[in-house]
């Protein structure tokens, strides 16, 4: 399928020791959140559909051009779908292009105001444009969601982290080492580490964080800690090239 945000990265690709690239070398990891799920009709597919259908083929075959066209097309047929949107912004995304994703992004938002995972893909575009204070903001009322919110202080913490406010930081860290649980505890304290160069104690923080969760969710993480520029890590001393998957 197209990239829920940016391109799919393998756990592989970040440094991990080969025990972590066994679990999670299949999965790929996704951006800070995920597209609108739509189910398809049971009566042949409108043409809008059809549309986004031929795009997500076509970017299977690395076709981006012709996937841009087809989403395009898909966002004329129908103006109200919001996943045409998501998907064509997940591509500017890849190519870099943050004014159109950030554009695309905030058309999904206001065709469904209330998917807070529109919102995080909106605000993750700042993140990965390096404007930190901006998507701190942004990802600060997603921490009372249910569902995402440990993500969303995760993704908090590593703005405050790279962003010129380590005190503010450290008192983040403070508050996931005190629960000892939720992966932020886990990938708090590996970022942290990375920021101090301590290499070694972050790739225990992975290891562990990897043998808890499942790939899926460890690569949502993981991604965030690579768009900061903390993965991968640096290879230990006389290490042997991590294998391909």
């Amino acid at each position: 399928m197209i990239p829920r945000f940016l391109s799919l990265t393998l756990a592989a690709g970040l440094g991990i020791l080969p025990s972590t690239i066994a679990l999670a070398q299949t999965t790929p990891a996704p951006t800070s959140a995920t597209a609108p799920s739509f189910n398809p009709p049971s009566a042949p597919p409108d043409p809008a559909s059809q549309a986004i259908a031929a795009a997500i083929m076509l970017k299977s075959k690395d076709d981006v051009d012709g996937s841009l066209a087809k989403l395009s097309e898909a966002i004329q047929l129908d103006p109200k779908n919001p996943a045409a949107y998501v998907l064509r912004g997940s591509i500017y995304c890849e190519k870099k292009l943050w004014p159109q994703a950030e554009a695309d992004f905030k058309a999904a938002m206001q065709i469904a105001p209330e998917n807070k995972a529109l919102k995080f893909n909106y605000y993750a575009v700042k993140f990965m444009e390096k404007q930190y204070d901006a998507a701190r903001a942004g990802y600060l009322p997603l921490e009372r969601d249910m569902e995402m919110g440990d993500f969303a202080s995760f993704n908090v913490f590593l703005c405050d982290l790279v962003g010129g406010h380590q005190d503010e930081a450290a008192k983040e860290l403070a508050v996931f080492n005190k629960a000892e649980s939720g992966a932020s505890y886990y990938f708090g304290n590996a970022a942290w580490d990375i920021s101090q160069k301590k290499y070694t104690d972050a790739r225990s923080w992975l290891e562990s964080a990897a043998n808890i969760y499942e790939a899926r969710k460890f690569s949502y993480y993981a991604q965030s800690m690579q768009y900061v520029g903390y993965l991968p890590l640096p290879k230990p001393a006389g290490a042997a090239a991590t294998p391909n998957p």
